[in-house]
């Protein structure tokens, strides 16, 4: 960084829109002023101040005022076409400057309309009617279903699974056998009691009892 750098940064903190440096100087735009720092001092102008550049005359750039000048630069210091383009920069930045700065015309707005008087409230009715209450779903009766009919006789019976008959169980071989055990049972009780006459009559009838039972639960079992 130049001498002269550091002294603009030391002169302003606007934002350096475009700069120009020569031998012996330099010239820098910000978006509100124009600077040409060189070996006699530092010379500084508002753009909306600025009127015309005018250069060539003695070898000396003039930024003109309203009245009188207001930078001069040696324009030797400066190859004539980056100063050209220079200028273009700074000519563009002038004439934002100049429309920002214009006043706009003055309008003053219409004075507001007054407001309308508010209308006076209404009298109060001297009996109100009383508020509606609303009707909600609850308040509706619950709908009343028809009981369903019966099926018919037909179809009941028909769904029913009719009962299997009774089937009769035989006891088979096993059942002929139990049923020959209480005949012979029944037999050897029998033959018991006929061969002992003159026993005692409470083993004659227990003897007689005792074969009975046997050969019936015997004949029974058969049958299962």
């Amino acid at each position: 960084m130049s001498a002269y750098q550091e002294q603009l940064r030391e002169l302003t903190q606007d934002e350096v829109v475009s700069q120009l440096e020569g031998a012996d100087g330099l010239l820098a735009l910000t978006r509100a002023e124009l600077f040409y720092i060189g070996n006699d001092g530092v010379q500084r102008a508002a753009l909306g101040e600025i009127k015309k550049v005018v250069g060539g005359k003695g070898g000396t750039l003039v930024v003109m005022g309203e009245a009188a000048p207001l930078i001069e630069a040696p324009v030797r210091s400066f190859q004539v076409d980056e100063l050209r383009l220079f200028f273009e920069s700074v000519k563009a930045f002038v004439a934002r400057q100049k429309q920002g700065a214009a006043p706009a015309a003055a309008t003053e707005p219409p004075p507001p309309a007054p407001e309308p008087e508010p209308a006076p409230p209404p009298e109060a009715e001297a009996t109100s009617a009383p508020p509606e209450e609303p009707v909600t779903l609850e308040d509706e009766p619950a709908p009343i279903t028809p009981p369903e009919e019966p099926a018919p006789a037909a179809e009941i019976y028909a769904t029913e699974p009719a009962a299997a008959p009774a089937t009769r169980r035989t006891g088979g071989l096993m059942g002929g056998l139990l049923k020959l055990f209480s005949l012979a049972t029944l037999g050897a009780a029998g033959y018991w009691v006929y061969m002992n006459p003159t026993a005692d009559l409470a083993n004659l009838i227990f003897v007689g009892v005792f074969g009975l039972g046997v050969a019936l639960v015997e004949w029974h079992a058969s049958n299962l």
